[in-house]
């Protein structure tokens, strides 16, 4: 009972069947991607490019829009600016103090600061 896969008229029909479609299948991918490279890809670039251009020309005219309330509002640009950098210096001159341990929050009640500045003082002449 030898059965021979060539001699099944059955298989052979869905062999041919499968090969056809197969190549069916092959022949409609190229198609899909050749359309595909041909129209909406460049359709899609034209569609970004149009949204970078909306969108940079937006920015600009938002910038001019500030720029020209600044242009007609002097003053008070000029006390935001005023402001920060009095805050600016402020927090500097923080820092330096804190860094040189000056602040009276890191001195004690005996005046560890003036001990130790006067210190630093001697060592640089070199008095002992």
């Amino acid at each position: 009972m030898s059965l021979n896969i060539t001699e099944d008229r059955k298989m052979k029909d869905l062999i041919g069947r499968v090969g056809d479609d197969v190549s069916q299948l092959r022949s409609d991918i190229t198609s899909l991607f050749s359309h595909t490279g041909r129209h909406a890809l460049p359709e899609s670039a034209r569609e970004l490019r149009q949204q970078a251009r909306q969108q940079l020309s937006a920015s600009g005219e938002y910038a001019a829009s500030h720029l020209r309330y600044l242009r007609e509002n002097p003053r008070r640009s000029s006390v935001g600016l005023l402001g920060g950098l009095i805050l600016l210096g402020a927090v500097g001159t923080g820092i330096f103090y804190l860094c040189k341990g000056r602040l009276p929050c890191c001195c004690s009640e005996d005046g560890c600061c003036e001990n130790e500045v006067e210190e630093e003082g001697d060592d640089a002449n070199g008095e002992p």
